[in-house]
């Protein structure tokens, strides 16, 4: 991935690598510039149980980049060539974060309210046997 916007020298501009969804840990990234402005030391657990790694390098504008990742004895290579200007905004896919949580409010939710539910029963429970106690002391007693 290129960045779109450049920087204030006008000829640098950033360029990110990224590997998702590996099953092994160890993920090595290298790029073809060697200005390193990101590169995370371990990958990162992501919730389904995959490893996911990422670097981000400065390279001159035009220029091609790069990225090799590295992992179990194999090698897979990724170039970006210069891009002329688009006349339309590219839109890319975005990760869309809030159906996860959506869904794991709505497992939090029923697991709430069926521990409301199993307390109200205790407390309707212990009252019951609390009455029926009272009741058997007042018929023996009186």
């Amino acid at each position: 991935m290129k960045a779109k916007k450049l920087e204030e020298h006008g000829s640098i501009e950033k360029a990110a690598c990224l590997a998702r969804n590996s099953y092994t840990k160890n993920i090595s990234l290298e790029m073809s510039s060697d200005m390193v402005v990101y590169e995370q030391s371990t990958s990162i657990l992501t919730s389904e149980g995959l490893y996911s790694a990422i670097k981000v390098v400065n390279v001159t504008k035009g220029k091609e980049v790069t990225c090799t990742a590295k992992f179990n004895n194999s090698n897979i290579t990724a170039s970006a060539l210069p891009e002329k200007e688009a006349e339309e905004p590219v839109t890319g896919k975005v990760c869309n974060t809030t159906d996860t949580s959506a869904q794991a409010d709505t497992k939090v939710e029923k697991a709430n309210m069926l521990s409301m539910a199993v307390l109200g029963l205790r407390v309707l429970l212990a009252k019951s046997i609390a009455f029926n106690t009272l009741m058997s002391i007042k018929l023996f007693l009186f």
